[in-house]
C-alpha cells in the first residue's frame, strides 16, 4: 500500500527515560510501561484503518541508557499491543529485518489496528554510527534531518516502507534539537518524553507537534499557572495604563482638532488596550482547573471547505496539542507562549508605536485632519471588530481532560 495525498505523516521522537549510571531507574521503568500502554490507546484508535503502519524503531547513540530506553519500549509497546496474550520476543535492536513477522512471531495474534513496531537494523550504517548529542556534526545532524523526512522506498537512505513513521531514542539536547528544526519552534524535551509530530493534509506542509507523552504531573502545572498569573497582572496593569493614555487624547480631540499623528496615536494605543485585556481574560482561562476543559469534535480539513477550516479556526481558536494525552502542564505552556507570541506582544508594540506617534505630532507640524463623528464611529467599529478577529483566531484551544 502507498501513500495517498490524503494521509498524514508521523515522527516520533523520544529522550532516553531516567537512568543511573547508565541503567534505567525504577522509575524510568515505570514510566516506560505506562507511556507505551498511551501509546498504543492512540495507534488503536488514530490508525485503525491504516493497519499497514509501521512504527520502527532507532536510536542515535550506542549509550546504554539509550538502548535500554529503545529496548523497553519495544517490549512494553509489543505486550499491550496483544493485551498480555502470548510470549514477547524481547527483540534485541541489532537483530536484522525479516527473520519473522513484524510483531515478533509469525501471525502473533496480530489484530486488524496493530502497527508493527520494528527495530532497527543496527550497524549497517547511518544511524548505527552513534551520533553526539552534545556537538553533533553539521552535515551529520543534516543528514539525520533529511533521514527522518524521507518518505518513499525510492530514496535509498530512507531503508523503510512508505507506511513507516521512524520512532528516534536518544539523549537531549540532541532529540531536543530535532524537534526544534522539524517544527521551526523551541521544543524543550524531558526524560522520557515521547514527542508525536505530523505533517500532511490537515496539519500544514512543516511538522507540528501534536502531542507529547511525559511524566509532567500537578507541580509542574502549577509551576506554569503562577508564571501564567505574573502574566496577568503585566497585562492588566498596561492595559490600565494605555487606556489612560487614550483617554486623554480623547479628551484632548474635544478641545482641539487633532492631526494624523494623534489620530494614528489613538488607533495603536486603543487596539493595544483591546490587545492587553484580551491577553488577561485568555490568561484567566488558562487557570481554569483542567476538569472544566471543553473540546470540539475532530474536524477532518481534507475533506471541508477552505471557507469551513477558517470558520472552525475562528469558532475553536488555534489547535494547541492534542489533549489527551499530552499532560496538563504541556498544554499550558504551549497555550501560555501562544499568547505571549500572537497577542501580549503585538499589543507591547502597538503601544511603542502609539507612543512615537504622539512624539512625533508634539515634535513638528501637522496640518489637522476634519473627520466626521460617523467616520469615527466606523473607524472604531472596524478596529473593533479587526482585534475580536485576531484574538479569535489566535486564542488556544484547550481540549478536554483526560
Amino acid at each position: 500500500m502507498t501513500v495517498s495525498d490524503d494521509t498524514p505523516r508521523y515522527l516520533f521522537l523520544m529522550r532516553h527515560a531516567k537512568h543511573d549510571e547508565g541503567r534505567l531507574t525504577e522509575e524510568g521503568s515505570a514510566h516506560i510501561r505506562s507511556l507505551a500502554m498511551r501509546l498504543c490507546e492512540w495507534v488503536r484508535a488514530e490508525w485503525r484503518q491504516q493497519p499497514e503502519r509501521t512504527v520502527r524503531l532507532w536510536f542515535t547513540s550506542t549509550s546504554a541508557e539509550v538502548q535500554d530506553t529503545a529496548d523497553a519500549l519495544a517490549r512494553d509497546v509489543l505486550a499491550h499491543a496483544r493485551q498480555g496474550k502470548g510470549y514477547v520476543h524481547p527483540y534485541p535492536l541489532a537483530r536484522p529485518r525479516g527473520e519473522q513477522d513484524r510483531t515478533g512471531e509469525p501471525g502473533g495474534g496480530r489484530q486488524p489496528w496493530m502497527p508493527a513496531l520494528v527495530p532497527s537494523p543496527g550497524e549497517e550504517r547511518g544511524l548505527g554510527n552513534s551520533l553526539p548529542a552534545y556537538s553533533p556534526d553539521e552535515k551529520a545532524f543534516k543528514d539525520l534531518r533529511d533521514w527522518l523526512q524521507a518518505s518513499g522506498t525510492w530514496q535509498e537512505p530512507a531503508r523503510r516502507t512508505e507506511m513507516d513513521a521512524p520512532l528516534l531514542v536518544g539523549n537531549d539536547p540532541l532529540i531536543g534539537w530535532m524537534a526544534s528544526e522539524l517544527t521551526g519552534r523551541p521544543a524543550p524535551v524531558a526524560r522520557g518524553e515521547l514527542l508525536c509530530l505530523v505533517r500532511g493534509p490537515g496539519a500544514g506542509t512543516r511538522w507540528r507537534l501534536l502531542w507529547t507523552l511525559s511524566e509532567d504531573g500537578e507541580e509542574e502545572a502549577e509551576a506554569i499557572r503562577a508564571k501564567i498569573k505574573s502574566k496577568m497582572n503585566t497585562a492588566g496593569a498596561l492595559g490600565a495604563v494605555i487606556v489612560g493614555l487614550t483617554t486623554f487624547l480623547l479628551q484632548n480631540s474635544v478641545k482641539t482638532e487633532p492631526d494624523v499623528w494623534q489620530w494614528l496615536a489613538f488607533a495603536a494605543l486603543a487596539t493595544s488596550a483591546g490587545l492587553y485585556f484580551a491577553a488577561l481574560f485568555l490568561y484567566d482561562t488558562l487557570r481554569m482547573p483542567p476538569r472544566f476543559w471543553s473540546s470540539r469534535f475532530p474536524s477532518h480539513p481534507r475533506n471541508n471547505s477552505r471557507r469551513h477550516a477558517i470558520l472552525t479556526r475562528l469558532r475553536h481558536g488555534h489547535p494547541s496539542l492534542s489533549r489527551p494525552p499530552t499532560s496538563t502542564a504541556r498544554v499550558l505552556q504551549v497555550s501560555m507562549v501562544q499568547v505571549w507570541v500572537w497577542i501580549f506582544t503585538p499589543a507591547t508594540v502597538l503601544a511603542g508605536v502609539g507612543v512615537a506617534c504622539l512624539a512625533l505630532g508634539a515634535s513638528g507640524r501637522s496640518d489637522p485632519v476634519g473627520l466626521h463623528p460617523w467616520q469615527v464611529l466606523a473607524a472604531i467599529v472596524v478596529l473593533a471588530a479587526a482585534v475580536g478577529t485576531w484574538v479569535a483566531w489566535q486564542r488556544p484551544d484547550l481540549g478536554a481532560s483526560d
